[in-house]
């Protein structure tokens, strides 16, 4: 039989009145869930020991009454369920006396992520469809409650991720960002038994990694590189690597799916929407980045064409989000391969990958002295402390450069 208990929930004290709501605990083969009664009083007037409202609150006599009624009812139902059924959880005894079904946290994020579908990218949904998947595997096929996902609830799948599936940080803190994510969306439509602050108490130490870019000099390595032996599609890749370089860090995904109607002549400037974030990224070009989109440029030009013709498609062929992501992917493998062995040949002291652009852009701006929030603005970030790391690498730089003083 399941063990009841009438708890004053502290944590959720009301800033505007200063009382605190009663709740039902029903306890199951240890594991519980919550039924508000409906009733918030100030702490001062509860009575922890005999789960009563002491003399002078409001109405306590009346309140008491309601209370000892719904325990007593609950207790019935229980014994009810318990003797007619071999599986009694808490949820079913919430359940049969609230008559309302709660929401399975599964089934809500499978039909929330379809509803996010239209304004994620394909990339972005498939990653969270990944994750969720993977929590579905570890917690099973029973439904999970929204009010079960604790900070010890967590905590256990934290430390499974680390122990038992040697995820690396990020990845885990990615997992737990899905759990989070969802769990907001459902507590701003009103379901209840959702504790937001639990996300702000888990914490996960994740080692900063180190970024890796070109200094200047192991740039002008690269833009002397014999590529004499490339193959076409090896001189589109290494030329996105370097107008990258040049125009602000843009990701590959954004820079293969650059079109003419982004690039405006007159103004040596593109407009483009960034996929990841869904701002639009302005920036006047360089003269290397123009001189790398002039070598494109051809008199059969449509504004729907694509910059750099490497996502050609057969006429007739039925275009997907899964299909064009799939093949940036493609594409972007085999940028990283070249890129992996240009830097191998020019002794580069690490593995050179397309993303290493964007830090390229950003630490020889700040050393050439571009203002931090101007940097900031050009990369797309929304908040300048994620710029700050850029800024934490020249000032290590600059640290370092003052030893020579030691003599």
């Amino acid at each position: 039989m399941a063990s009841v208990k009438i708890l004053l929930r502290k944590d959720k004290i009301s800033k505007k009145n200063a009382k605190a709501p009663l709740y039902i605990r029903i306890t199951q083969d240890r594991k519980s869930r919550f039924l508000s009664l409906g009733i918030s009083i100030e702490p001062k007037f509860w009575n922890e020991s005999k789960s009563t409202i002491k003399k002078g609150a409001s109405n306590y006599k009346e309140l008491n009454a309601y209370i000892l009624q719904r325990r007593a009812e609950i207790e019935r139902t229980s014994l009810d369920l318990n003797i007619r059924s071999k599986r009694v959880t808490s949820n079913i005894i919430k359940e049969k006396i609230s008559h309302k079904k709660d929401l399975d946290f599964f089934s809500y994020c499978t039909n929330k992520l379809e509803e996010l579908k239209i304004s994620l990218t394909y990339s972005t949904y498939s990653e969270y469809k990944v994750r969720l998947g993977k929590f579905k595997k570890y917690y099973g096929n029973n439904d999970l409650f929204f009010d079960e996902i604790t900070l010890e609830f967590l905590n256990k799948y934290t430390k499974y991720q680390f122990e038992e599936l040697k995820n690396k940080p990020y990845t885990v803190i990615n997992n737990i960002k899905l759990i989070k994510n969802m769990s907001r969306y459902a507590h701003e439509e009103g379901v209840q038994g959702i504790d937001l602050s639990i996300f702000r108490k888990h914490k996960i130490q994740a080692k900063q990694e180190t970024l890796k870019y070109l200094t200047e000099e192991q740039l002008k390595n690269i833009l002397e590189y014999d590529k004499s032996k490339f193959t076409q599609k090896q001189n589109i890749y290494f030329d996105m690597f370097v107008f990258a370089c040049y125009s602000g860090g843009l990701r590959f995904s954004d820079i293969i799916d650059l079109r003419w109607n982004d690039y405006i002549e007159k103004e040596q400037r593109i407009v483009k929407l960034i996929k990841k974030t869904k701002r639009t990224h302005q920036v006047k070009l360089t003269t290397k980045a123009n001189s790398i989109i002039n070598k494109y440029k051809g008199k059969d030009n449509s504004k729907e064409d694509y910059i750099f013709p490497l996502l050609k498609y057969i006429e007739g062929e039925i275009i997907t989000d899964k299909k064009i992501n799939n093949r940036i992917s493609q594409h972007n493998n085999k940028s990283n391969t070249l890129l992996k062995i240009i830097a191998k040949e020019i002794n580069l002291p690490f593995n050179l990958t397309f993303h290493s652009s964007r830090h390229t852009f950003a630490t020889i701006a700040l050393k050439r002295g571009m203002r931090i929030e101007y940097v900031s603005k050009i990369l797309g970030h929304a908040n300048i402390n994620t710029t700050q790391v850029y800024a934490k690498i020249i000032n290590k730089e600059l640290d370092k450069a003052m030893e020579i003083m030691d003599f």
